[in-house]
């Protein structure tokens, strides 16, 4: 089975996929790196973008019987998104779509870009300001809420996977059915893999901004921050659903008449 691992960029994507690669690793399922052209050149682990249905079938295929986590920022095209419940359905994928609130994804975008342009990188390197940084994280906004709007996607906050790992273990076991060694597991991406840590502070925006930038930021994304930060409302998902597969559907109907 395909586990495939999305997450904003900046957001503890990397932590939760190899607390998710710890896991199956304590289960029996040997993490092999899966050839290049199924996932991106360059890359120790397994990682891949563009997502569409011919990179997702070639993952698929090279998994096998195998469990493989894979990791990925990028998006999808609504016509994608009835094959993934599918998928999804049929047991050959999960998904797990990990998140940040805004106002600290903001920060963490920021200390990436100062770090880039340090060290030469091209990655982050735009983010130059404040008004970049809120540029990104919507873009991430509208890709997480894709994701996480497919029926049967467990959706993982940075807050949970960094402070509370045992509970995001307990999430993560439902969600693929697994009970692990979660001594194991938080063993490897606590100390064993490369995780980008970075600050590993929780809820950087309360101290790490000023009041008027704290008033910028949640007025910026007050319906992410209060439906999903907050409330966790299902309906910010569920309606979302329902808009892109009536979308899917025009698409398909356009589709067949051509």
């Amino acid at each position: 089975m395909l586990i495939l691992c999305y997450g904003m960029a900046k957001s503890g994507s990397t932590l939760t996929f190899e607390l998710v690669k710890g896991m199956l690793e304590s289960t029996g399922h040997t993490q092999i790196r899966l050839p290049d052209g199924v996932v991106n050149a360059g890359h120790i682990v397994n990682f891949a973008e563009p997502i569409d249905r011919e990179r997702v079938d070639a993952l698929i295929d090279a998994v096998g019987q195998r469990w493989i986590a894979v990791k990925t920022h990028a998006g999808f095209r609504p016509l994608f998104f009835p094959r993934l419940e599918e998928l999804q359905l049929d047991g050959k994928l999960r998904i797990i779509a990990s998140y940040r609130d805004p106002r600290d994804l903001c920060l963490s975008l920021l200390d990436a870009g100062e770090q880039a342009r340090k060290r030469g990188e091209q990655t982050f390197s735009p983010i130059t300001g404040m008004d970049v940084a809120i540029k990104h994280a919507d873009d991430h906004i509208e890709k997480f809420r894709r994701w996480a709007s497919v029926r049967g996607t467990l959706r993982l906050d940075y807050e949970t996977v960094a402070f509370s790992p045992d509970i995001a273990i307990d999430e993560i076991e439902r969600h693929l059915g697994i009970a692990c060694d979660r001594d194991a597991a938080k063993r490897h991406a606590f100390e064993g893999a490369f995780t980008q840590q970075n600050k590993m502070k929780s809820r950087r925006f309360e101290t790490d901004l000023t009041d008027a930038e704290k008033a910028r930021l949640t007025e910026a994304f007050n319906v992410f921050i209060r439906e999903v930060c907050e409330t966790q409302d299902d309906g910010y998902f569920t309606s979302h659903r329902d808009e892109i597969l009536r979308r899917a559907e025009r698409a398909a109907r356009k589709h067949s008449r051509t």
